[in-house]
């Protein structure tokens, strides 16, 4: 059971790592402007928040941060404020590419953590492995030892990771050649796609509320 279940759980970090959201766009920004080892950091503190998802889902945690329901707009809130902030700091660098070395010059460690930050706060992350940690159990196991969660934890991890390693070669290869039109390319990209997923999570923010402040309206739609 132990090797077509952690070939699953590297299969789902790759299926995670995937999607063209924020922290797929940011790592590609930041190894083509600031390096591979930059974008790798980026991915990297993006990697160990899906894996702590995916070890918390097995431990059945998800299943209760699910039904806090305040707990989760709360969420919403902070990731659109987080994402709508990097989104505008994008643009800005749009007008002046100068800008582009100041964030360069962060640590490695600012990197990892900056990512690892926005990966908590995405309710959809949390939605994400709450849906899969579970169902990707045989039928007939229930409950899993602590060394497999670990190292099926891992093995998420490594598959999030391949798919932003990937990511960060390719856009680091890109960025040898990069031109100030191109830069300027990038970052707008960059903060259009963060301002729209912000905007995204603020409306499902007001959404939820809605449904917390009028229960008896929606419940009857």
């Amino acid at each position: 059971m132990e090797i077509p279940f952690l070939i699953k759980c590297y299969l789902i970090g790759i299926l995670a790592a995937s999607g063209l959201g924020p922290i797929f766009v940011l790592t590609f920004n930041r190894s083509a402007l600031c390096g591979f080892w930059k974008g790798f950091a980026t991915a990297l503190g993006a990697c160990l928040a899906d894996s702590l998802y995916f070890l918390l889902g097995l431990f059945g945690a998800l299943a209760v941060i699910s039904e806090l329901r305040y707990f989760m707009i709360v969420l919403d809130f902070i990731g659109g404020v987080l994402l709508i902030a990097l989104g505008m700091h994008s643009l800005r660098k749009v007008r002046q590419v100068v800008c582009v070395t100041v964030e360069c010059s962060n640590n490695i460690f600012f990197a990892m953590s900056k990512s690892f930050t926005l990966t908590i706060v995405n309710p959809l992350v949390i939605l994400f492995f709450m849906a899969v940690s579970i169902q990707v159990l045989p039928d007939d196991v229930s409950s899993l030892p602590l060394s497999v969660m670990l190292l099926s934890s891992l093995f998420v991890l490594a598959g999030s990771l391949t798919v932003l390693s990937v990511v960060g070669l390719i856009a680091n290869f890109v960025g040898l050649c990069i031109t100030a039109k191109r830069l300027r390319f990038i970052s707008w990209v960059t903060g259009m796609a963060f301002i729209l997923f912000g905007l995204y999570l603020f409306g499902d923010f007001a959404i939820q509320g809605a449904k917390l402040l009028k229960p008896s309206f929606f419940s009857s739609v």
